[in-house]
């Protein structure tokens, strides 16, 4: 799948085999009231070649952009995107945003439906004001943000930038106001321009996930030649201290691949950040929201719960299934645990349910599901990376 937004237009309770294909990839898409604007990206692939289904998909996106009359016919979205999706809630094209909101992601499946917009489980937002056209903010993103109204939302994903017109993220803009009364500035937030040949400055604490990359400090050449000299003659005289302790700490290193060896990690795998996509022989899988809980509808944790959002994508044949026991997490410490089975009483079913997760039974071919991977923890451990069975080579750091 090129990277970029995918679109998915359906109707509610719409069964996964009737619904139409995604359309993408594109650099950017806004949401506004009846009307979406989105870029295709080059090379996407041409539906009308594939027929079909295809075809109706892109007329669906054309109705949604006004370039064809007459509006869409499914109402609600699905939005996703392999490098995952991030987005803002916005007031498209105004002059200034006195309480702009900061970026929320990255999530692996965005849904936006007549009642509210959801991310991977999360509710962000619900329905206000007159018609039901505006976005009223649950305080998912901080509890600051809680009963903000905006009227748009803007998405992109790790390799695309925000619709031009889309305001950034400022400096000096302060706690967010309600919807009417503006907001005192102050300088909590930071400045987060997107562009395609840079990643953006995030603040993670603004945000709901660990960024993905990281940030290298710059160096002055001159300064650490300098200091290589004065450090060079100093270490000639210390050799001795310095080859000790380089042992100490070469065995000190060791301890920790051993101990990678043992559980099955194997010191030559790499960790990567939640929302990057990942690919087996017939699955695609992309991690999305973490969370910690306590209990799940009826049942009580005897530490904690860490539940793991994840979109799997089907593609190999129709009918394949996927269980909980293709995964499991691995904590810094070294402790590994199981992803509880399907059959166990945290998911939703007779003996549980007030219990928000359900473990799907229906993969269709091409289609990311989401799959909730509950794992019962120490609520003292940190460090938490997820494996996957058919992705032995790469870690999902998790917190």
């Amino acid at each position: 799948m090129e990277p970029g937004l995918y679109v998915t237009f359906f109707n509610e309770g719409e069964a996964f085999d009737r619904e139409l294909p995604p359309v993408g990839p594109l650099e950017h898409v806004v949401v506004r009231d009846q009307m979406l604007l989105a870029d295709r990206k080059d090379g996407e692939t041409d539906p009308f070649v594939l027929g079909g289904r295809w075809v109706e998909a892109e007329r669906e996106l054309r109705r949604a952009t006004g370039q064809e009359p007459g509006g869409t016919t499914r109402p609600d979205l699905r939005i996703g995107a392999p490098e995952g999706v991030y987005l803002r809630f916005v007031s498209f094209g105004e002059a200034a945003e006195h309480d702009a909101v900061p970026e929320l992601g990255p999530y692996a499946v965005v849904i936006i439906g007549r009642r509210g917009v959801e991310a991977d489980g999360d509710p962000l937002a619900t329905r206000t004001g007159s018609g039901q056209r505006l976005w009223e903010l649950t305080g998912v993103g901080g509890s600051a943000f809680a009963g903000v109204i905006r009227p748009d939302i803007a998405f992109r994903t790790r390799s695309t930038a925000y619709h031009p017109e889309i305001n950034p993220f400022r400096t000096g803009v302060g706690p967010v106001a309600s919807a009417s009364q503006p907001a005192a500035p102050t300088a909590a937030a930071q400045t987060a321009e997107p562009t395609r040949s840079a990643r953006p400055l995030e603040d993670p604490s603004l945000t709901l996930r660990d960024r993905i990359g990281t940030e290298r400090p710059p160096y002055a050449g001159p300064a650490l030649e300098t200091d290589a000299r004065e450090w060079g003659g100093a270490a000639w005289q210390l050799r001795y201290g310095i080859i000790g302790a380089l042992i100490v700490l070469l065995a000190a290193f060791s301890v920790p691949s051993i101990r990678s060896l043992m559980t099955g990690g194997g010191p030559m795998s790499t960790t990567v950040g939640v929302g990057t996509s990942l690919s087996a022989t017939n699955w695609t899988y992309n991690v999305g929201n973490v969370r910690r809980v306590a209990t799940i509808g009826s049942s009580k944790a005897r530490g904690t719960y860490l539940v793991v959002q994840v979109a799997a994508t089907n593609r190999g044949s129709a009918g394949a299934q996927l269980q909980p026991s293709n995964f499991s997490l691995v904590a810094g410490s070294g402790e590994e645990y199981a992803a509880q089975p399907s059959t166990s009483a945290v998911y939703s079913s007779a003996l549980n349910p007030e219990s928000a997760y359900a473990w799907p039974t229906d993969f269709p071919v091409g289609r990311p599901v989401l799959i909730p991977l509950v794992f019962e923890i120490n609520p003292s451990v940190a460090g938490t990376q997820l494996v996957i069975l058919d992705v032995p080579a790469t870690h999902v750091r998790l917190e």
